[in-house]
């Protein structure tokens, strides 16, 4: 029979119990977890480079030894208490050795590298001023630190690529310590032949007798009936319609009894040559866009959400835009798109009293990959038109040789061709010095040398240098801008 205060009691007692239970275990799995933890960080790492051993003596002999990943090492045993460990590639892996008993000898760590210090060793005894780190992360090979060209980053490259083999990754993360610039020269050239011929036979006769009239029109009109210009009233005199022809054009008459005869003969040829040239130069960091425009912007009449005209423009002229790459070997990858447009009548519109031109466009866009130096060219941009208009009276035109007196002829022929021709340099800064100016040595000419001479402006002074030229006298394959000769 339990009493009253003890049944009291009971259940706390019982939550005591429990609780001292729970944390006795909870200390027990602790303890082993810290100490699983302490054995873990206390394994032994073996350091072995690749293709070199070491010794590992047990202290007691052992039955089994056991190796986690044969590829990255090899192991001998000797002797019951003697293994030898042989690094086959970089990595790392786990050895165990064991007795007959189960009893575990030795736990511990194989780490297989490189041999790094070799490599350092090799890199600077080839490139003394620079400085370059070597890292090496499970298999793979990092390369940081500053060089000063990509020929440069690219040597190095290859030696840590003969170094570890041609299978295994390289991150390069050189830097180069001047910034590659790349200067675009690009030619636009553009030549265009225009021919235009005209044979137009135009009649206006008239045959008059007593009340009865019968009259031809033959192509355009040719006269037209005026006031007398000498002042007689209501007389009439005869006007040749020859404004707007030009001066190419023979025109006469004649009269004979009721008949009257009016005629101009149109007679055209020209031939026209027009040629454009232009050489825009672009200079940008490896990696970075450039573009260039040498035109203008005409506007163009929009409406906006609200219905309102708003004027936006629209560029046109010669336009280049480009991206050049500079590679580890040293060539230069770039996207380039030169563009050649102007205004053009030929599909302009008329908008609420707006008139809107068109434009006429000749645009590239390529991706080519060149050296220093070497050129490309972009040809055969071809554009030929042939336009040919013949107006002729029904029937008489037909006639065989009189129906050439009925009959006008219009024709024009358009041909262009556009070439662009695009060399990239590897470019750096200009060191010092001063940098000559088209404008350098100009002199403005006195009387004498304007009036007598003729000269608007002073030669060049012999001693002064080439406009365009390096610091140690390097110069261009030809001459870009001018300067006054």
């Amino acid at each position: 029979m339990i009493r009253e205060p003890y049944k009291k009691a009971f259940p706390t007692l019982i939550k005591w119990v429990k609780g001292a239970i729970i944390a006795s275990i909870t200390l027990s799995t602790l303890c082993f977890s810290i100490t699983f933890a302490t054995a873990a960080a206390n394994q032994p790492t073996q350091n072995i480079e690749v293709g070199k051993g070491t010794l590992i003596r047990f202290k007691e002999p052992v039955n089994n030894v056991f190796l986690a990943d044969s590829d990255i090492a090899d192991i001998q045993v000797k002797s019951p208490t003697l293994a030898y460990i042989f690094g086959k590639q970089q990595g790392e892996t786990n050895l165990y050795a064991v007795t007959s008993d189960d009893r575990v000898i030795y736990e511990g760590n194989i780490s297989v590298n490189h041999n790094l210090g070799s490599l350092k060793e090799a890199l600077t005894h080839l490139l003394p001023n620079t400085h370059i780190d070597v890292q090496s992360y499970e298999g793979l090979l990092v390369l940081t630190g500053h060089v000063a060209n990509p020929e440069e980053a690219e040597d190095v490259r290859q030696m840590a690529e003969d170094f570890i083999g041609k299978n295994h990754p390289i991150l390069n993360k050189l830097e180069i310590a001047t910034p590659v610039q790349v200067n675009l020269r690009v030619r636009i050239a553009e030549i265009g032949r225009d021919t235009k011929k005209q044979l137009g036979f135009n009649w206006e006769n008239l045959f008059v007798n007593g009340g009865t009239a019968i009259g031809m029109v033959q192509g355009a009109n040719v006269v037209n009936l005026i006031p007398d210009p000498t002042g007689l009233q209501n007389s009439l005199v005869k006007e040749f319609a020859v404004q707007g022809r030009g001066i190419n054009s023979l025109f006469g008459g004649f009269n004979a009894g009721n008949f009257d005869i009016n005629y101009i003969i149109d007679a055209l040829e020209t031939e026209g040559v027009l040629s454009i040239l232009a050489e825009p130069n672009l200079t940008t960091l490896s990696g970075e866009p450039a573009n260039f425009l040498a035109g203008g912007e005409y506007p163009v009449p929009t409406l906006n959400k609200d219905g309102q005209v708003i004027i936006e423009f629209r560029e046109f002229g010669v336009s280049l835009a480009f991206l050049p790459v500079v590679l580890d070997s040293g060539r230069i990858n770039m996207n380039i798109k030169p563009e050649v447009s102007q205004l053009s009548s030929n599909g302009a519109i008329t908008l609420q009293g707006f008139n809107i031109p068109a434009l006429s466009t000749r645009r590239v866009e390529t991706t080519v990959e060149l050296g220093s130096g070497q050129s490309f060219a972009i040809a055969g941009l071809l554009q030929n038109s042939v336009t040919h208009d013949l107006e002729k009276f029904p029937w008489l035109g037909d006639v065989p040789i009189l129906g050439t007196l009925f009959r006008s002829s219009k024709f024009r022929r358009q041909e262009t061709e556009l070439v662009i021709i695009v060399t990239p340099y590897i470019v750096r800064p200009h060191n010092g010095g001063t940098m000559p100016l088209p404008t350098d040595g100009l002199e403005m000419p006195n009387d004498a040398e304007r009036y007598i001479k003729g000269q608007s402006y002073a030669t060049r002074k012999p001693d002064m240098p080439e406009p365009v030229q390096g610091a140690n006298g390097q110069k261009l394959k030809s001459a870009a801008g001018f300067i006054l000769d």
